[in-house]
């Protein structure tokens, strides 16, 4: 059995499964950004037509060579990137061999790493994310570019992180 798959989508739309929905259609330039920011991985599901003939995106010919990570617009320069995370589900190895792709880690506590890498905290959550199951969650801030991106914390906790993150700071008291 060859190890590529023979979906070759007529109309040039792929579809993407994620947790049983499918997403699309999408043109083929929009496949190979999801790929280069992590959140088309190799073992996500794809489609050509969004009904049926679903199979691994690292099987569709028409989508190889496609997926490797790019470094963000801005990032030219390294940066540190600090990630925590709470992982309840068996998805811990797939986490971890995900983080460690993304450039040199330390582990500075249980369940928080320090990353020195050139890829953005968005591609980090995008990357991350598809190793994840539900009630797994985590947050990603980059100290060198003031960019906070996060994966299921829920709503109230979104709400809570915009108005402290893009909020007014404090008044001080006048001594």
């Amino acid at each position: 059995m060859s190890d590529a798959a023979t979906l070759k989508s007529t109309a040039g739309k792929w579809w993407v499964q994620v947790r049983g929905r499918a997403f699309g259609p999408y043109s083929i330039e929009q496949m190979a950004q999801f790929l280069a920011e992590g959140r088309v991985r190799p073992n996500t599901l794809v489609s050509d037509n969004g009904d049926t003939n679903w199979t691994e995106a690292r099987r569709v010919m028409a989508l190889r060579g496609l997926r490797k990570p790019q470094a963000a617009n801005d990032a030219e320069e390294a940066a540190n990137v600090f990630v925590h995370a709470e992982i309840i589900s068996g998805a811990w190895n797939g986490f971890m061999a995900a983080l460690e792709s993304m450039g040199h880690v330390c582990e500075m506590s249980p369940g928080l790493w320090l990353v020195r890498t050139r890829f953005s905290a968005g591609v980090i959550r995008n990357t991350l994310s598809q190793t994840l199951e539900r009630g797994d969650r985590f947050i990603v801030v980059d100290a060198s570019r003031d960019r906070l991106a996060w994966f299921n914390l829920g709503p109230e906790v979104d709400v809570r992180i915009s108005k402290v993150w893009n909020g007014p700071l404090r008044e001080e008291p006048v001594r």
